[in-house]
């Protein structure tokens, strides 16, 4: 009898401290997601004012959704590595949908060096844009056409002679010579999302519903100004 006792607490306090490190972690989650919600509203206002985009301003009101990225790092010798978080909201009539996760990630090989640090807005300018994002995972070049609309300081190979899907503006800080978004991929933080919204999003979900999450009113708010 002594020894069922003994068990029965063990196995009590074995799923308790389950439960508790489960918690703490959906707990670290949930503020990474707000502190991406909160470093993006920072970027949209650092990169609506920069005067070397001002064409940002045009394609963000037409946009049918925008992808905010507060901070893609790049860099490397020969093979760049670049990636980051941040977050996508859906136009909505006059209001925004989201915020969803996600990150961005690639390797690049052939004449490159140097270290970069950038604000990315990527606008999202057709339907075909927007369905190849809420795929699992997108890869820009080849499920989706990117292009840099305009950018601060740096360079990157690629041009706006033709029409693109995406188009991405850049507030950088350092230099990178040799990169692009080509190749690069995008795919969900479902882990995030999770941890923020309590539940998880179909492709089907972000598309026909509005969700507007209480912390991130305050971005939404920006946007709306800025229509």
């Amino acid at each position: 009898m002594q020894i069922k006792k003994i068990l029965t607490i063990f196995t009590v306090c074995f799923f308790s401290s389950l439960i508790f490190k489960d918690s703490n972690a959906q707990t670290e989650k949930f503020l990474d997601a707000f502190e991406i919600v909160q470093r993006s509203e920072n970027t949209f206002k650092i990169v609506i004012k920069n005067s070397d985009l001002e064409n940002f301003k045009g394609y963000f009101k037409i946009a049918k959704a925008i992808i905010i990225f507060p901070e893609i790092n790049e860099g490397g010798l020969f093979v760049g590595a670049k990636g980051g978080n941040g977050l996508l909201l859906v136009r909505k009539n006059n209001s925004w949908s989201g915020p969803f996760f996600y990150t961005m990630g690639g390797v690049s090989f052939g004449i490159q060096f140097g270290l970069k640090s950038s604000k990315v807005i990527l606008t999202v300018m057709t339907e075909k844009g927007l369905k190849s994002i809420l795929k699992e995972r997108v890869k820009f070049g080849v499920d989706v056409d990117a292009a840099v609309a305009n950018q601060g300081v740096g360079y990157s190979a690629e041009s706006t002679v033709r029409l693109a899907d995406i188009y991405s503006f850049s507030d950088n800080s350092g230099l990178f010579i040799g990169g692009s978004f080509e190749g690069s991929y995008m795919q969900p933080r479902n882990d995030l999302n999770k941890a923020f919204h309590k539940k998880s999003f179909s492709s089907d979900d972000i598309l026909n519903t509005s969700v507007v999450h209480p912390k991130a009113t305050s971005l939404i708010n920006v946007l709306k100004e800025k229509k």
